[in-house]
């Protein structure tokens, strides 16, 4: 038993020694995670740890000579100080870095952030986001917006007696207007008033002032849009484009039918879902039900209504119409389903018995996506792109309109006669572009959104982890970076 506390005693120290070398090892081989190891300095020290305890036990049997081991000893000891303090200063540094990099990173997103207010501005006057920088500052500096104060509130009871009269209503035939206040009554009686007035985008957006509320992290600099802050010279990238979808506008607008170079149809009457393939080929009339409609639970999806009093509609809206002034009178609403043709007769109180400004809205909202007419087979139709400098959107609360002179010259550029051309803006109904008494095209397709990205392509990263801060998306719509 005594001579194993011996050897015990004597090996100890040099197997303690070398199994903190091989621990510290193990460390610096399999540790870390993805691209992020330990360093080199770690690797060479945890050599020298594990060398040091081999040299002490072949000192301890006696393999290698006292002045031997403590000559090697002293090397191995400086090596190790050496190595500790250069972990401990690349340590620092790694700390340093990292601390760098969130700052960078802040004022990034500061940066992204900034263009992302001004694409969401430019957006509201022009109807689409910019891909181009020069553009963004062209409007930062030279452009203006509207501003609008509003003084009052819409009161939230019927039409008084007094209102009603300067509106012009009757207390018995316009009971349903004076159920309830809407914005353009409340303007016209007085109770509410706005006023506009245009300013610079640049002075809405980022005013002289200092920010009081202490959320930017740097004062902004037009001329620096485009910079990634805390560099030199790296700019960040920008693009645009349009994401097929049925949110928005889009300006691929205009398609014309293959074979016939005059005759344009807007994207609206397109069916690019694939919804109405029944009916291609076919040249069917009348308003087609595409869902179910809840105020007229006798409409089956699929019935076709050919005639309402034996008169043709070609639109939602004239229905609607028709349905809104027919105070008592019946109507008959012809119908061809499953091939048999059969009448129903309804009221407007069949279809509206609690009339009101929010179940009529509603109405109108049904139809407008319910009932339609067939609409044609995309693979009948090429696309006719409009450029943007043929878009006119004068402020953020007007639609979006074709210039049809500049369009007129993109026709003639294109070798096409412009007295033959028409555009059909609903189905079946075609309005000749006429040059003299009209010059303007109100853009109504539905068939895409714009949408927007802006990104540091170069980001910052000593720990190698690819974290590339990004606002916006060419994918989806939405306008918030990766960062939140």
């Amino acid at each position: 038993m005594e001579q194993y506390s011996l050897l015990i005693k004597k090996y100890i120290f040099p197997f303690l020694i070398i199994l903190t070398g091989i621990l510290l090892l193990n460390t610096a081989l399999f540790s870390g995670t993805g691209s992020i190891k330990q360093s080199n300095t770690f690797l060479l020290g945890s050599i020298v740890v594990l060398l040091m305890g081999v040299i002490t036990l072949l000192y301890v049997k006696e393999i290698i000579a006292k002045s031997t081991h403590l000559a090697i000893l002293a090397v191995l000891l400086v090596g190790c100080i050496y190595l500790g303090y250069s972990t401990y200063s690349s340590v620092n540094t790694t700390i340093a870095q990292i601390e760098l990099k969130k700052e960078i990173d802040t004022h990034i997103k500061q940066g992204l952030r900034d263009i992302e207010i001004v694409q969401l501005e430019y957006k509201k006057k022009y109807g689409w986001y910019s891909d181009n920088f020069n553009e963004l500052k062209r409007f930062l500096s030279d452009d203006s917006v509207y501003s609008i104060s509003t003084t009052g509130v819409v009161p939230d009871h019927k039409i008084t007696t007094d209102h009603a009269e300067i509106l012009g209503y009757d207390p018995i035939l316009d009971y349903i207007q004076m159920e309830s206040y809407d914005e353009e009554e409340a303007l016209k009686c007085g109770l509410l008033s706005k006023d506009t007035s245009w300013i610079n985008v640049k002075e809405k957006l980022f005013p002289e002032k200092p920010d009081s509320s202490g959320n930017r992290i740097y004062n902004f600099d037009l001329s620096r849009l485009d910079y990634v802050p805390m560099s030199d010279d790296k700019k960040f990238e920008m693009k645009a484009d349009i994401l097929e979808s049925s949110d928005d506008i889009s300006f691929e607008m205009l398609l014309f039918k293959k074979g016939s170079k005059y005759n344009f149809v807007s994207a609206n009457l397109i069916d690019f879902n694939g919804n109405d393939t029944a009916y291609y080929g076919k040249d069917q009339d009348g308003l087609i039900v595409k869902d179910s409609i809840p105020q007229i639970p006798t409409f089956l999806i699929n019935d076709i209504v050919l005639n309402i009093n034996e008169t043709e509609y070609a639109s939602s809206e004239d229905v609607y119409e028709l349905i809104k002034s027919s105070k008592k009178d019946t109507l008959i609403f012809t119908i061809l389903r499953s091939s048999e043709q059969l009448t129903i007769n309804l009221t407007q109180k069949d279809i509206m018995p609690n009339p009101s400004r929010l179940n009529w809205s509603d109405l109108e909202d049904v139809f407008e996506y319910n009932l339609m007419p067939a609409l044609y087979n995309p693979k009948d139709f090429e696309q006719f792109l409009i450029g943007k400098n043929m878009v006119i959107k004068e402020d953020e609360f007007s639609s979006p309109e074709l210039d049809l002179t500049i369009f007129k010259n993109l026709l003639i550029t294109n070798k096409l006669d412009t007295n033959q051309a028409n555009i059909e803006v609903k189905k079946g109904i075609s309005s000749k572009i006429d040059l003299k008494n009209n010059n303007k095209f109100i853009l109504s397709s539905k068939i895409g959104t714009p949408v927007f990205t802006a990104f540091d392509p170069a980001p910052y990263d000593p720990l190698n982890e690819r974290d590339t801060l990004i606002t916006g998306s060419l994918t989806e719509v939405k306008t918030s970076g990766n960062w939140k």
